[in-house]
């Protein structure tokens, strides 16, 4: 186990769900500490096909071990996809691509950065999807949510929130956001942590000015200027 998760993994782990879908612990980075910053997107994304692994009706009843072995399960397990970037450094694919760049040139102060600074910039926070089950049409927003989505989004959620105890929380995504603040009954975390959000960096409107004449890049840039 990696250093930085010693301080948080047992009382992840005496989560019962967590326990058995641990594909859903947070990616925590090694400076997190330092920063306190909590970034929250909206699912992991899989091809169509995936859904022959484990039917979205029982996803939450299998177990993480229990699914076929292959490339699905890379593909789902949050702190797989993100130590591949950060000690192996694959590509910056997806999420890498545009995102976490954007991410490490707001942390950096510059625009020209070189591949160890994407990946230092990655250090300064931890993350973890919302949505606990993957969109199973690649690349786009999940759709047809169940009341089961929407529970175990929040109450899984919320639990690693109050475990890691961040400084600033900002979502990468608004539908997950809105979704986190319905289920946010009379502000119980709202009113104990500062949370934020903004529009997915690899979106449009990451750039594309309102008509108050500010973006999404500039909101992240004011929000974690606070904590860094």
């Amino acid at each position: 186990m990696r250093e930085q998760y010693k301080e948080f993994e047992e009382k992840l782990n005496k989560n019962e769900f967590l326990r058995k879908h641990y594909e859903c612990m947070p990616f925590i980075g090694e400076k997190y500490r330092e920063s306190g910053l909590l970034l929250i997107g909206e699912s992991h994304y899989v091809p169509e096909d995936a859904v022959e692994c484990v039917n979205i009706e029982d996803f939450y009843d299998t177990d993480f071990d229990d699914l076929p072995k292959g490339e699905y399960k890379d593909w789902i397990n949050t702190r797989n996809v993100f130590e591949k970037r950060v000690y192996n450094k694959c590509d910056f694919k997806n999420f890498f691509s545009n995102p976490a760049t954007e991410i490490a040139r707001v942390i950096n102060r510059s625009d020209n950065l070189t591949m160890d600074q994407r990946i230092a910039a990655m250090h300064y926070y931890a993350f973890m999807n919302y949505f606990k089950r993957p969109s199973y049409d690649a690349g786009k927003t999940i759709e047809g949510l169940t009341g089961k989505d929407y529970r175990y989004a929040y109450e899984i959620s919320s639990a690693i929130i109050e475990i890691l105890a961040p400084e600033l929380i900002i979502f990468l995504s608004k539908k997950a956001y809105y979704s986190f603040c319905e289920s946010d009954k009379n502000d119980k975390l709202r009113s104990q942590y500062t949370v934020k959000s903004v529009s997915h960096p690899s979106s449009c409107w990451w750039n594309r000015k309102r008509k108050d004449g500010r973006t999404a890049q500039k909101d992240f840039y004011d929000y974690i200027s606070t904590i860094l």
